[in-house]
């Protein structure tokens, strides 16, 4: 925010000073007959959905439910990072999406934007990626500027608002978005995830509204709260089998390429972790088949084996030939794509759904179908065989703990939102890096970034003061004991 707010400013005195030159007729000259004078929406929207790509390949969130594991440089692995850039959000795909909106809505400008798709299509799809970033943004961090925020110069103090305040108005923000949608007319263009397919739109639309609700059940446990109502109202609009499944999607381009891909470019420091694959082998679950790839040194010794790398190494000593990377589909492939959301990921939500009371139905039926549709969308083998291993229990507290973690084992590799769910279910149990660089357990959110603590001091102390200290260790509004496990 705080260079946003500087370019604004310098802006503005670029634009005074030209203004107070009212007795010199520069003409035509240094005026481009061919360049634009309109900002262009189909270009802010493109830029504001390359980000989701970043946010759906972060390494972090993979770290902190022990997916991989640092080979060479642990400080990841060990929480190194307290505090973490938030204002590239607000002055790079919040202030776009906010600027299509207003643009779209406003007469004089709406004629001009129509050619990059219907004004009220093109203002849905902002709407929900501002839905999806200012999610993606409260549960990494809790309280942020949102009512007042994007306001620029207007107001470069913006008050922050509660996680509560933030998720009622984003839900209202998603029912706003989805009246708008015409499906019979042009959807935008510069779409980079749909291609202005606004039926997929939809889905996202309801996907997202499906997984903020059950974000909330912590919070709002009962059966004809605000949570459940919402969850029950996107089902039927939500995804509904793995042909569906929101993908970003990459291509084979150096700057819009699998970030995945770009890591293992230059080092090999990201393997599959210890925890993750004894987890897997101990359960016979072939997903590692197609999670992991076999050590080196073992495939060349004729005894091919998948090993983890220890997690959260203070120093380690250990060469990439002998530890399992990432399934090489992933990290050598420019593109393939990042997962927003899965179609498992829905069903083991519809299974904790009717735990909760929410939704009617058989959980075991939905947690089965769940587990397959995660063996399907990464082509493993022998899910009914798995399956037939792992019944669920009769008993809710242990259903819900089955649920959370093959629910975990289903979210390989989508980070941040594995690292959610973790922190709402509390499960499955995780043992913290031996010594952790900041605090003593996994963080549960991110410190604000460095300058907002001078930038907007007023603010920036009451949100600490309401929330708890600016660390890695604070809980998040939603993040209580769970109403069927206490967890």
């Amino acid at each position: 925010m705080k260079n946003y707010i500087l370019k604004l400013t310098l802006l503005s005195i670029l634009l005074f000073e030209v203004s107070s030159c009212d007795t010199v007729d520069f003409n035509d000259t240094n005026i481009d007959p061919d360049a634009t004078t309109a900002a262009i929406s189909s270009g802010l929207l493109t830029y504001a959905e390359s980000q989701i790509g970043s946010a759906v390949t972060a390494e972090t969130g993979n770290l902190y439910v022990q997916y991989i594991s640092n080979i060479t440089y642990t400080e990841g692995s060990r929480y190194g990072t307290r505090n973490w850039d938030i204002d590239y959000l607000y002055y790079g795909p919040l202030i776009n999406l906010q600027t299509i909106i207003d643009l779209n809505s406003d007469e004089e400008t709406a004629l001009t934007q129509v050619a990059y798709g219907f004004n009220d299509n093109q203002i849905a799809v902002a709407k929900l990626l501002k839905a999806y970033f200012y999610q993606f943004a409260t549960d990494r961090w809790g309280m942020l500027p949102y009512s007042e925020a994007l306001q620029g110069l207007d107001n470069t103090t913006p008050v922050f608002d509660s996680q509560e305040e933030i998720y009622l108005s984003l839900f209202d923000e998603i029912d706003d978005a989805l009246a708008l949608i015409n499906t019979s007319e042009a959807g935008p263009t510069g779409d980079l995830i749909f291609d202005g397919d606004m039926t997929r739109w939809i889905q996202f639309a309801n996907t997202l509204k499906l997984s903020m609700a059950l974000r909330l059940s912590n919070v709002y446990p009962g059966a004809s709260g605000v949570a459940a109502t919402k969850f029950q109202e996107a089902m039927s609009g939500a995804i509904s089998s793995n042909s569906e499944n929101l993908l970003y999607p990459f291509i084979a381009d150096q700057s819009y390429d699998n970030p995945w891909e770009d890591r293992f470019e230059t080092r090999e420091d990201y393997a599959v972790s210890d925890v993750f694959v004894n987890r897997l082998l101990a359960d016979d679950d072939s997903r590692i088949d197609v999670y992991a790839e076999y050590t080196r040194s073992s495939v060349v010794a004729g005894d091919p084996q998948y090993i983890g790398m220890p997690y959260g190494l203070t120093t380690s000593s250990y060469a990439a030939s002998d530890v399992s990377f990432i399934t090489s589909d992933i990290i050598y492939d420019q593109t393939a794509p990042g997962v927003i959301y899965s179609y498992a990921q829905v069903l083991f939500s519809y299974a904790e759904a009717v735990k909760l009371g929410w939704i009617s139905g058989s959980a075991s039926d939905y947690y089965e179908a769940a587990i397959t549709a995660s063996y399907e969308q990464w082509g493993a083998a022998d899910a009914d065989a798995y399956i037939a291993t792992v019944p669920l229990s009769t008993n809710d507290a242990t259903a819900m703990q089955q649920i959370a973690e093959e629910k975990w084992k289903a979210l390989f590799l989508q980070g941040y939102e594995a690292w959610a769910e973790w922190r709402r279910l509390g499960y499955p149990e995780l043992t913290p890096a031996a010594e952790p660089l900041n605090g003593s357990d996994i963080p549960v959110r991110h410190g604000y970034d460095l300058d907002w603590s001078q930038s907007n001091s007023a603010n920036y102390e009451a949100a600490v003061s309401t929330q708890g200290e600016d660390n890695l260790g604070t809980n998040l509004w939603w993040d209580a004991p769970h109403p069927i496990t206490n967890q």
